[in-house]
């Protein structure tokens, strides 16, 4: 297996590509991925779509468990909220 050392810090990638992933994402600043609603900027095409779901008004996500009345604007807030109750 080939190894690939990132001249800017100690992480080495298995692969070119990866190697280039890694950069993109721990050392470059670029954020091409821009929210229509702020002006707030990300990295990758995921990021966006989770932070444009900070933007819903209402509370698009709410807990099945009877008794329960939580609620969240995002759907990463309700699995913690599973994980925790």
């Amino acid at each position: 297996v080939n190894h690939v050392a990132c001249a800017l810090c100690d992480t080495v990638c298995t692969s070119v590509s990866s190697l280039k992933a890694h950069i993109r994402f721990q050392h470059c600043d670029e954020r091409p991925f821009h929210c229509h609603l702020c002006d707030n900027g990300f990295k990758n095409a995921h990021d966006l779509h989770k932070h444009v779901e900070t933007h819903n008004d209402s509370d698009a996500y709410s807990c099945d468990v009877e008794g329960c009345g939580f609620t969240s604007r995002t759907s990463r807030t309700l699995r913690q909220h599973y994980k925790r109750a």
